[in-house]
């Protein structure tokens, strides 16, 4: 499958799973709310409600898996994108880890926050990286930057612009 026909499913796959996503998106700022309410702003329920709200992350992550695996059968491929796949739910362990240790270990934000930045830059690296190898393994590979390109054209389609 080309380019040019896995963009638009990438595209369409991308929109709805935006859509659940920011229903987690709602219940985890809802949750920030009500526990805030109750108990007071801690480095704890803002820590948890962000783990809450990167639900949507995890689920788009996944969505995007199946999806590319659907494109090319090739080992080293489908081994890269569960690879990428890894590398997000990595990133949401170590979320629940710095919740963990915010509610047992550390007593304010500054060390939460230097923990979490050392924690997740290196995986953040290493995700941004993938988007290349993948790209090595399967020329017709979709990058995050063609398909960010192609939601910014959607939005500015001549359909939209007349009216």
């Amino acid at each position: 499958m080309d380019k040019q026909e896995r963009l638009p499913k990438m595209v369409e796959q991308d929109l709805d799973a935006r859509g659940v996503s920011a229903i987690f998106g709602i219940i985890g700022l809802f949750l920030l709310l009500v526990v805030s309410v109750i108990k007071g702003i801690t480095v704890t329920t803002v820590t948890f409600s962000f783990l809450v709200t990167q639900l949507p992350l995890l689920y788009q992550a996944w969505r995007r898996m199946k999806l590319l695996r659907t494109f090319n059968e090739d080992e080293e491929y489908q081994r890269l994108v569960r690879r990428e796949f890894l590398i997000i739910v990595t990133m949401f362990a170590s979320l629940g880890v710095f919740t963990f240790l915010t509610k047992f270990v550390l007593d304010s934000m500054q060390e939460l926050l230097g923990v979490a930045l050392i924690g997740v830059i290196p995986l953040l690296i290493l995700y941004v990286s993938m988007d290349r190898k993948l790209r090595e393994a399967d020329p017709e590979h979709v990058t995050n930057r063609e398909l960010r390109q192609a939601h910014r054209k959607q939005k500015i389609s001549p359909d939209r612009r007349q009216s």
